[in-house]
């Protein structure tokens, strides 16, 4: 009784397995000798569900001490060819979604906390993210800008800066509420949420509220991107209709971890409903939003941080549908002119 299905169960797990494997290899064929290694363990569960499954068919004696590790076996197949049949199935959708509202100019770089004339560090007394900054870079032709921001639960503001202790402007507190009265009209916001995953619920409930209160008028709701790193916090900014970043943290391009890292990050994506997916485009002679890593993603829209001020990697870039804003890692650089235009 218990055999029988087991067995059968066993082999229909085999079997995607190994059509998945067989699927992964032809669609990146010059790939081949990267992707052995990681398609290994793969490998080795499928030979062991086969050798399983033959051992239950036979007619040999067995004893119930085999119970255990032939159903963690059957367990562990069957999240494993779950998985396979999740990211073919997120990979159709993805690539049939239209993305319909998300940012699509063709001058895709936007300002990093403004445009910051004294240089590319941050300081603690800095004009990065300031008023001043964020008006400037609007003033040279930025379409939008990224914002460092943390939600103080004790005094109910979001509080504009990179660290905490909070970077002081002017010797001074600078509120978001603050900062949008002055430039709210003008272009898109990147808000990178800092340390959004540390709030409770009680937390979310009172930034989402302080957040929809500052963005009710002159369309501005639809002009901001919350950036976060955590799927779940996040989600309450995108219930409310707001335009989310799932920020992620893959490895280079060539590491041979990164296309399974890759597809679980497609999957908290697709499932997670966000608008757009964050990276850090990384080194210029060692990328992670790289060759390999821009076909797992295909057409998913993605925020480009963290770009060296190199002319061919810009270009690029600036030239591929699916990115759709680009940070500059030098904020005291204008690049607002460089135009992926037809």
């Amino acid at each position: 009784m218990f055999r029988k299905p087991t067995a059968a169960v066993l082999r229909l797990t085999a079997g995607t397995l190994a059509a998945y494997l067989a699927w992964s290899f032809w669609l990146h064929p010059d790939e081949i000798a990267v992707r052995v290694l990681p398609s290994l363990p793969l490998g080795l569960v499928i030979g062991i569900d086969v050798l399983a499954a033959r051992y239950l068919s036979s007619d040999k004696p067995w004893s119930y001490r085999s119970l255990v590790p032939i159903l963690m076996l059957s367990a562990t197949s069957i999240a494993m060819a779950s998985y396979a049949i999740a990211v073919v199935y997120v990979d159709h959708k993805l690539e049939t979604r239209s993305f319909e509202g998300v940012v699509d100019d063709c001058h895709k770089v936007w300002a990093a906390r403004g445009l910051v004339l004294e240089g590319p560090d941050i300081t603690a007394d800095g004009t990065q993210n300031s008023i001043g900054s964020i008006q400037l870079a609007f003033d040279e032709g930025a379409r939008g800008t990224e914002v460092d921001v943390f939600f103080d639960t004790e005094m109910g503001h979001f509080i504009v800066s990179h660290d905490r202790p909070y970077n002081l402007k002017n010797g001074e507190l600078l509120t978001l509420e603050a900062l949008l009265e002055a430039t709210g009209d003008r272009g898109y916001f990147w808000l990178d949420f800092k340390k959004l995953r540390l709030l409770d619920d009680a937390g979310l409930a009172a930034a989402l509220a302080e957040l929809e209160a500052l963005t009710a008028e002159n369309g501005l709701k639809q002009r901001f991107y919350v950036e976060g790193e955590d799927p779940f916090n996040l989600s309450v900014f995108r219930d409310a209709g707001f335009n989310t970043i799932m920020d992620t943290h893959p490895l280079a391009d060539a590491s041979f971890v990164t296309p399974g890292l890759i597809n679980l990050y497609k999957l908290l994506f697709y499932f997670g409903d966000f608008t757009v997916m964050g990276m850090n485009y990384g080194e210029v002679g060692d990328p992670i939003y790289g060759r390999r890593t821009r076909a797992s993603l295909g057409r998913v829209p993605v925020f480009i941080y963290h770009v060296a001020d190199d002319a061919q990697v810009l270009d690029e870039l600036s030239h591929m549908g699916a990115v759709r804003v680009i940070l500059v890692q030098n904020q005291s650089l204008n690049r607002y002119d460089l135009s992926g235009c037809p």
